[in-house]
């Protein structure tokens, strides 16, 4: 008897676990230390505070691309990004909507030079190319701090 009320003693003791509480308005958060980047392409004329002065914001609107290709296969995606940005002046997306790998050209506000562009890409051989409404990269500005 006295070792069956030890070993459940024994076994009590084993599965209690110290209970902490914490106050969360005493917490803090410990802020982390980012690295810096140094980008090792820039020549020497470039400064690096000159660099960190400034910041690239890339506005983001609605407007059109054409869409010329849809694949599951992303090396044929790819490939065909970098033929048709051999080709032609404008942008070349490869953008990933599940399941398919879309390639897309264009930034346009307006619907008429989209379908412009998707007529000289038809004329170019690309016979399934359309025209859709999308986000678009729409300008890249600076802007200092």
């Amino acid at each position: 008897m006295h070792k069956l009320v030890f070993l459940i003693l024994l076994y009590v003791t084993l599965l209690a676990q110290d209970i902490q509480v914490i106050d969360h308005k005493i917490v803090k958060d410990i802020q982390p230390n980012w690295p810096v980047i140094i980008n090792n392409v820039l020549d020497d004329s470039t400064s690096f505070e000159f660099l960190l002065s400034l910041d690239l914001v890339q506005s983001v609107s609605e407007g059109y691309r054409v869409q010329v290709l849809a694949t599951r296969y992303i090396e044929r995606a790819d490939s065909l990004a970098i033929i048709m940005k051999n080709t032609i002046s404008d942008s070349v997306y490869v953008d990933f909507e599940a399941p398919n790998y879309k390639v897309r050209v264009g930034d346009f506000i307006d619907r008429d030079s989209a379908e412009s562009l998707q007529q000289d890409l038809v004329q170019m051989g690309y016979n399934s190319a359309w025209v859709l409404r999308t986000r678009i990269n729409s300008q890249v500005s600076r802007i200092k701090y």
